[in-house]
């Protein structure tokens, strides 16, 4: 029985194993899993003959197989909570790293600084609309006790332009026609409505036509003459009757706060004919409406003709409607084709007091060429001209010559 084994299988693996028939009912661990197993009695087991066919075989335990899962699970990462620096039980386990409460601070302050911004930005913006509404409401006429109102202008006002300077185009200086100004409603009777510049100026011109003496005109008007030179004037007795008053042009000067109102006055000159003037009524920051004469004298009183008869060697400043031409027919003007023509007109569409003449290379010609001026060919304005008796050319043949345009207006 020495040679005996004896082979079965492990009760907790399933491991097959093949000791000696001597070691039968005997307790020891299993090769394979260690669990403590007892090998059987000979009579339990199958018992192996040194001479049978079948040796003994040394089993292995088979690879144990693991669960498969059902699916595959990504793994993630738990977001750790937000430390609170705050909580003093915290703070105890866990210190709080440098600068942490500055942070904090720092979180505040952003959108703290956005609101005071944002309010900041819109008290400014409120700012500036008022300061506009008070700018706007500053120009508005408002009316005084007086018979006119009274043109109230925060702009600053400008130097005055040099003596032969022509004036900045009006395209800059002209701003909408005074009777486009609304005036501040006083209280007025019921029924009667506010009177505009225009008619202010309207009633001033009235009185300048219809008064008999110097005397009576002198509280009208506006001039540079002297007043013994303005006795010896037309308006130092009645004039002609008038036909037809029209206002022709309104110009307005924000800047020296100045409205001027040109009339187109129509004199009767008998025999069904009349004579007809241009006549400016100004009206100066809150002062009452002034008939401006010098322009009436230089045309109507015949200073511009007077001058214009014989040959001067002074020059003159003549305000005047001015019509330009892009041409020059007089031969006896010394080297006409080189030549313009300015006519120098009372109104509008008449026949002129005098024609003058200037270069095609001189300043009224690049002023006219220039185009961004209020002045331009086969079109009429009212200009102060300064003019000259040209002898140079010719000593034989003096002309009339304009030497420069002062002013686009007549202002003096």
């Amino acid at each position: 029985m020495a040679n005996e084994s004896i082979t079965f299988s492990c009760l907790a693996c399933g491991s097959r194993l093949t000791v000696p028939a001597d070691l039968a009912g005997v307790t020891g661990p299993c090769p394979t899993c260690q669990t403590m197993i007892q090998a059987p009695a000979a009579s339990d087991g199958s018992i192996n003959t040194p001479g049978s066919q079948s040796s003994p075989a040394v089993l292995r335990p088979a690879p144990r197989q693991l669960p498969s899962r059902s699916g595959q699970v990504e793994p993630f990462a738990k977001q750790l909570p937000e430390p609170n620096y705050s909580n003093q039980a915290f703070n105890d386990v866990h210190p709080p790293p440098p600068f942490a409460h500055r942070n904090q601070l720092i979180r505040f302050l952003i959108p703290a600084s956005f609101v005071i911004a944002s309010v900041a930005i819109g008290f400014g913006v409120t700012n500036i609309l008022k300061n506009q509404s008070k700018s706007q409401s500053a120009r508005v006429p408002v009316k005084t006790s007086g018979a006119r109102p009274i043109l109230h202008d925060t702009s600053p006002t400008s130097p005055s332009e040099g003596p032969n300077e022509p004036s900045t185009p009006s395209r800059a200086n002209e701003l909408p026609a005074a009777s486009s100004i609304t005036e501040a409603n006083p209280a007025l009777p019921p029924g009667l409505e506010p009177k505009s510049p225009r008619e202010f100026a309207k009633e001033v011109l009235d009185k300048f036509l219809d008064a008999k003496t110097l005397t009576e005109r002198l509280s009208l008007i506006e001039t540079r003459t002297s007043e013994s030179e303005l006795a010896k004037s037309p308006l130092a007795s009645p004039l002609p009757e008038v036909k037809n008053i029209t206002v022709s042009i309104e110009e307005n000067n924000a800047v020296e706060q100045v409205a001027d109102f040109y009339h187109m006055v129509d004199f009767d000159a008998g025999e069904n004919r009349t004579n007809p003037q241009t006549i400016l009524v100004r009206i100066r920051g809150s002062a009452d409406p002034k008939v401006v004469v010098d322009p009436f004298l230089d045309s109507y009183g015949g200073r511009l003709a007077d001058y214009a008869k014989s040959p001067s060697d002074k020059a003159g400043y003549f305000q005047v409607i001015v019509w330009p031409l892009a041409s020059c027919y007089d031969e006896r003007v010394p080297n006409h084709e080189k030549k313009l023509t300015l006519k120098l007109l009372p109104q509008v569409n008449t026949k002129e007091i005098a024609l003058a003449y200037f270069g095609r290379q001189s300043k009224i010609a690049q002023i006219l060429e220039d185009g961004t001026y209020s002045l331009a060919y086969n079109k009429a304005k009212a200009c102060t001209v300064m003019l000259r008796w040209n002898a140079e050319d010719d000593p034989n043949q003096p002309y009339l010559e304009a030497v420069a345009l002062r002013t686009f207006d007549w202002n003096p």
